[in-house]
């Protein structure tokens, strides 16, 4: 069992340079009782040339790790342990404005450490393999030598736990749920939380039988144990890439609704609830066939489920994960709500909409994060112009340019090539001016939709989705590649696009006009 060890020097750390996660599995157990998961995952990995494996993991206890079967040595650090520096920082404060540059530093320093991986794997065992000798053997008796490139592609089991964790996974009575705030995967199991790292992922949970382990993915299967008392494991599996963040789990002793009218979807919530359950969702369909026949194409997960939890009990009123949202119950309503429907539908249209834009097709570069946001707004907005009215979707424009309008005056709002992209490593979008230059981006896609044409506009979002389908997937998507779709598909001249882009996307600001 590995005790957490204080590193000497925090620049000596490797950094995580070369290993791809090609696959992962996770096999765990959910004791409610005593606030504890265990079980282990398993990493199918390409290993970088020095050897070394470097994952994230906060607030686990690692019991063994294995490679190929075997146990090999690791060095585990967590991050709470690593405030040496910061003492220092807060020790030389000694004014109102040198404690605000002490706590910047100190923000920023901890954010700068989320990035280390800070479990490290020895995998040099693996260049040992029997290719490579029957390679030399080869070249000793005269016979050619393939010369193509091998992947050192290994399978790395670790074994661990969580026990009464703090962020991450949550529990609270007989309901398990984890959040998807920023880098908070590693806090329930082991993985390369970095937004580049994409894989497919086999999931499997153990809960008491009268629970249900909702999941990211399509559920394969249950097997109800012979334990006593009985014990059932949920079997999911997820064929489409995507990155930790975007894995989900909440348990709980749900009521089941499967959606009338689309065979996919599946709407849960805890029984006290299920009365308001069957009459918010019955417009949910709209918004999912309109978006399929929008982006002409099938909703790219298996299935989707939506989760109704206590507000109490969970972290932020909406939670995603890939092809599932939670959501808080204080958005269901009865027959008898008017207003409630009206934010209810929009916030649920939106959550669907980032399953597309964000979840599916993601962005490429930090920088790029504006343009998924504002295409799953822009995709909400046509939701609410069809559905609940013209006058509701302009209303709700107005009021969201008028607050750009006050706030977009710091380079926090500038949405690409702003230097708050890559040093707040996406902190930036949380709180107020999240939701600003959200509602920016949304502005600045409508104005570029008017240039061009709806028709024009909407083949471009066809085109982005699509080649994500394709034999060989893209389904990644910068601003840069947006431009030329600009040019190519939307038939709008470079040099108007170019500065289009300079003014609106890189830049911040608003025309104040004056009646004279």
């Amino acid at each position: 069992m590995a005790k957490p060890r204080k590193p000497k020097n925090e620049d000596a750390k490797p950094e995580n340079s070369g290993a791809v996660v090609r696959h992962q599995k996770l096999c765990l157990s959910i004791d409610i009782d005593k606030h504890q998961i265990y079980g282990y995952t398993e990493l199918e990995i390409t290993v970088p040339d020095i050897g070394i494996v470097g994952l994230h993991a906060e607030n686990i206890g690692i019991e063994s790790v294995f490679v190929d079967g075997e146990a090999t040595e690791f060095e585990y650090y967590p991050h709470q342990q690593q405030n040496v520096d910061s003492e220092k920082r807060w020790s030389s404060v000694t004014s109102p404005s040198s404690a605000a540059d002490a706590a910047g530093a100190v923000y920023l320093s901890a954010l700068e450490r989320e990035r280390v991986p800070n479990l490290l794997i020895n995998c040099c065992k693996a260049f040992r393999i029997p290719n490579e000798v029957q390679e030399v053997a080869n070249l000793e008796n005269g016979l050619p030598f393939s010369g193509e490139p091998k992947q050192n592609v290994k399978l790395v089991r670790i074994n661990y736990w969580v026990e009464k964790a703090e962020t991450g996974i949550h529990f609270d009575n007989e309901v398990v749920h984890t959040n998807n705030q920023i880098r908070r995967a590693r806090c329930w199991f082991p993985c390369m939380d970095e937004g580049f790292q994409c894989c497919c992922y086999d999931l499997e949970f153990t809960v008491a039988h009268n629970l249900v382990a909702v999941s990211t993915g399509s559920l394969l299967y249950q097997v109800l144990s012979k334990d006593d008392p009985p014990r059932k494991t949920f079997v999911y599996k997820l064929d489409v890439p995507v990155t930790a963040q975007w894995i989900s789990l909440v348990v709980a002793p749900f009521e089941i609704l499967p959606d009338p009218h689309v065979g996919i979807i599946s709407h849960m919530c805890l029984p006290s609830n299920l009365s308001k359950l069957r009459n918010t969702i019955k417009f949910f369909h709209n918004a999912f066939n309109h978006y399929e026949e929008y982006l002409d194409a099938k909703f790219p997960f298996g299935s989707y489920t939506q989760v109704f939890l206590a507000p109490e009990m969970i972290v932020s009123s909406t939670n995603l994960g890939a092809s599932m949202g939670v959501f808080s119950s204080q958005v269901l309503y009865d027959e008898t709500i008017i207003d409630q429907a009206i934010d209810t539908s929009i916030k649920l249209a939106f959550a669907l909409a980032k399953q597309w834009f964000g979840v599916y097709v993601t962005p490429e570069e930090p920088n790029d994060e504006w343009l998924l946001d504002g295409l799953a707004g822009f995709l909400t907005e046509l939701f609410i112009k069809k559905f609940l009215g013209n006058n509701e979707a302009r209303y709700r424009r107005f009021k969201a340019n008028c607050a750009v309008c006050k706030a977009d005056d710091s380079g926090v709002t500038a949405l690409s090539s702003s230097p708050s992209c890559k040093e707040l490593h996406g902190t930036h979008r949380i709180g107020l001016y999240g939701k600003i230059r959200s509602w920016k981006s949304v502005a600045i896609l409508q104005m570029l939709e008017k240039q061009m044409g709806p028709e024009f506009f909407r083949k471009i979002l066809q085109k982005v989705i699509s080649r994500a389908r394709d034999t060989i997937p893209i389904r990644s998507l910068s601003t840069k590649e947006f431009r030329h779709f600009a040019t190519k598909v939307g038939n709008l001249e470079r040099p108007f696009v170019k500065e289009f882009f300079l003014r609106w996307v890189c830049s911040c600001g608003c025309p104040d006009g004056v009646l004279l």
